[in-house]
């Protein structure tokens, strides 16, 4: 292959579990290789389509060019120069894409390459409200009683101890918007251009494709059902 000095697939950890036990065990794999498989590359002035075929072969990741990204790789306008030591094959998968224009999104049991214009057409944006999880809700549980002896020893006198009050799990806007990020896919998903996740004044606002609106409000059905 022109260019290819060597590269070598070191290690790939894949224990780590899946977020939810309904989560599609293809995206659950996928993402776990991209954030426990390290890997070593040595391209030199590679065709992109030279280089996805061998991460696919190294990582068995499904890769699928878009139509646009199939042109240019044919017309020889995608190249690759990298020589990488050790990385984690999310980080070296980004480098490979950013110095190209490109990003990957996971997508029916594939990882599809696509232009970042091409990946902004399908963003869409959409609010939630999420007041009643971020709402502070005061837990009084039951009050205990201790018995004690009364000075005079003939006695018992009853003690009541109040309890503590506890706090909702999601009254942090910050540890909501994690707890979703990390069950819709982390950094793979939301580390790219023209997505976007906070919350304002109770309002969930989200730009992302489809498929992550769908699951994000799968997700905020479920939360509320522990709250």
């Amino acid at each position: 292959m022109i260019g290819r000095i060597g590269a070598v697939l070191l290690a790939g950890a894949l224990a780590l579990p899946g977020w939810a036990e309904d989560t599609d065990e293809t995206k659950s794999k996928i993402l776990n290789r991209l954030e426990n498989t390290k890997i070593s590359l040595d391209f030199k002035d590679t065709n992109l389509d030279e280089v996805i075929d061998f991460l696919h072969e190294v990582t068995s990741i499904n890769f699928v060019l878009s139509k646009e990204v199939r042109e240019k790789a044919k017309a020889g306008e995608l190249k690759v120069d990298v020589k990488l030591t050790d990385l984690p094959l999310k980080s070296a998968l980004k480098l490979v894409l950013d110095m190209n224009g490109l990003t990957a999104v996971y997508r029916n049991g594939v990882l599809v390459i696509e232009t970042k214009e091409e990946r902004g057409k399908d963003v869409e944006m959409k609010m939630y409200d999420v007041r009643d999880l971020m709402m502070k809700i005061e837990d009084f549980p039951a009050p205990t009683i201790e018995l004690r002896e009364s000075e005079a020893g003939a006695s018992v006198v009853g003690i009541v101890v109040a309890p503590e009050p506890t706090a909702h799990p999601f009254e942090s806007k910050d540890q909501l918007v994690e707890i979703i990020r990390n069950a819709t896919g982390g950094d793979s998903v939301w580390g790219k251009d023209g997505v976007s996740i906070d919350i304002q004044n109770g309002l969930l606002i989200v730009a992302q494709n489809a498929d992550v609106q769908k699951e994000i409000e799968q997700l905020i059905v479920s939360l509320r059902q522990f709250k």
